[in-house]
C-alpha cells in the first residue's frame, strides 16, 4: 500500500496544482530531506509559490529586462 501511494500521490497532487508529477515528487522529496514529514507538504507549496512568482515575472517581462539591459 505504501509503495502504491508513493507513486500515485504525486500524480494526483500534480494534476490538482498544475505541475508535472515529477516536479511534485522532487519537491516532496526535497521538502522531506530538509524538514521531515512536514516537508512533504511544505515542498510542493514552495514549488507552487516559486512557479507563480517566476510565471508572473516572465509575463511582465521583468526577467527579460534584467538580462537584456542596454547599458549604452
Amino acid at each position: 500500500m505504501s509503495i502504491v501511494r508513493q507513486f500515485i500521490e504525486p500524480r494526483i497532487v500534480g494534476k490538482h496544482i498544475g505541475i508535472h508529477p515529477i516536479f511534485t515528487l522532487i519537491a516532496m522529496y526535497t521538502g522531506f530531506k530538509f524538514s521531515g514529514v512536514i516537508g512533504l507538504f511544505i515542498g510542493p507549496i514552495v514549488l507552487i509559490i516559486l512557479k507563480n512568482l517566476f510565471g508572473n515575472m516572465l509575463d511582465k517581462g521583468v526577467i527579460k529586462s534584467i538580462f537584456l539591459r542596454d547599458y549604452s
